[in-house]
């Protein structure tokens, strides 16, 4: 279970070695008496920072309101360079030479953001390739645990869903010569040929005899080494990154007009609301099988706000899972929603990548809706490929 204790945006108290984004601990906020007290958006925006900046940085303090932090480095003049650009980006207020740091500042709420659909989409993306892969996300391969069959890469397309041979045939289409030589068996290199031929029974039904490991979680080798080598190339993780964001920022679009459809007064535009939506389709397809459910919950509801709407939306679909997954799903998206984990039954779902669910609109979410993000598109499919970011 997740050990931050909140006031609001705040980060109050908890386990000290809980780590609140992938380079930042709690410990590291708290001050000379014992005490934390940090604002989300600046914790956030550090790890943005040590991003940017591609080396260690350490808090030397944290001011008692917790929205400005003394902050060093090995590299002090690189630090401040780096800082300074985030300033004038606007994800910090001030940037200060102190005697033993740099001193930082985040911005009133009101001159915070938003994000640009770019940013939106890699948020997205990165935080549910966190709740379903673990290490490198373009390299995880799954057994066949939930019968959909081999799960692979970001989004865990399968051969259920009928997404992973689409990936295989784009993979096939950029350079064959590569995919085929990720494969060290020709014999082996046929039957996969083989079997992205053959129906969806079938394929499930190879895929449970090559998974291995607890509630076949694994793949046996050399399957596994084959999926871990077409990941590691990288014109297949740009692929990879283009082929999820289309086809799932499409059915983030349906959602959004489906919901729209309901509550017109409503414009769905925020951070959150569009990840949680995004991740709801990524592991659940759309809102169909809840559509009647969701209508009806909307109009006893009156939601009065995109928070409100959404979340009748994802309850209401989480609850249409099988029953094994219900609270899983639940949790997920209400937690994206929040900002933070969100227990369901004895259920808990949330990942490193939380500090991303900045409290921002995005821009433009028109142009998601109407399918017109061929631009954005090619931006994000070269940086998360390439483990870089366009949030810093």
């Amino acid at each position: 279970m997740w050990s931050a204790e909140w006031d609001g945006d705040y980060v109050v108290g908890g386990d000290g070695n809980l780590r609140l984004t992938p380079s930042f601990r709690l410990k590291e906020f708290r001050g000379a008496d014992g005490k934390v007290r940090v604002h989300r958006e600046l914790v956030s925006t550090l790890q943005l920072l040590r991003d940017r900046f591609g080396r260690p940085l350490s808090v030397k303090r944290t001011e008692p309101g917790g929205e400005a932090v003394v902050i060093s480095a090995d590299a002090p003049a690189e630090l401040r360079t780096a800082a300074a650009a985030l300033r004038d980006r606007g994800l910090f207020a001030s940037v200060d030479d102190q005697p033993d740091g740099v001193r930082v500042t985040l911005p009133d709420k009101s001159k915070r953001g938003p994000l640009t659909l770019e940013q939106g989409l890699e948020t997205a993306f990165s935080v549910t390739a966190g709740f379903e892969t673990a290490g490198d996300m373009f390299q995880q391969i799954t057994g066949n645990f939930d019968r959909a069959g081999l799960s692979f890469g970001p989004a865990q397309v399968n051969f259920k869903s009928g997404t992973l041979v689409p990936l295989f045939r784009k993979f096939e289409a950029a350079d064959e010569p590569a995919l085929r030589a990720c494969f060290t068996d020709p014999d082996d290199h046929a039957d996969w040929q083989r079997i992205v031929k053959a129906s969806v029974e079938d394929q499930i039904a190879w895929a449970t005899s090559i998974s291995t490991g607890r509630g076949n979680h694994d793949v046996v080798a050399p399957w596994k080494g084959y999926f871990q080598a077409v990941g590691r190339v990288p014109l297949f993780r740009e692929v990879m990154v283009e082929s999820i964001l289309r086809d799932y920022g499409g059915r983030v679009a349906r959602a959004i007009n489906a919901l729209h459809a309901m509550r017109p007064d409503i414009t769905i535009d925020h951070l959150r609301c569009v990840c949680a939506l995004y991740d709801l389709v990524v592991q659940q397809g759309s809102l169909d099988k809840a559509l009647s459910q969701i209508q009806q919950r909307v109009k006893a509801e009156q939601p009065s706000d995109q928070f409100a709407l959404v979340r009748i939306a994802v309850e209401e679909r989480g609850k249409a899972a099988s029953e094994e997954w219900r609270a899983d799903a639940v949790s997920r998206r209400v937690g994206i929603l929040m900002g933070l984990p969100f227990t369901v039954q004895d259920r808990q779902r949330a990942n490193i990548q939380f500090y991303m669910l900045r409290d921002l609109r995005i821009s433009n979410v028109d142009r998601l809706v109407a399918g017109d993000i061929a631009s954005e598109l090619g931006r994000v499919r070269k940086a998360v490929a390439a483990g870089d970011t366009l949030l810093a």
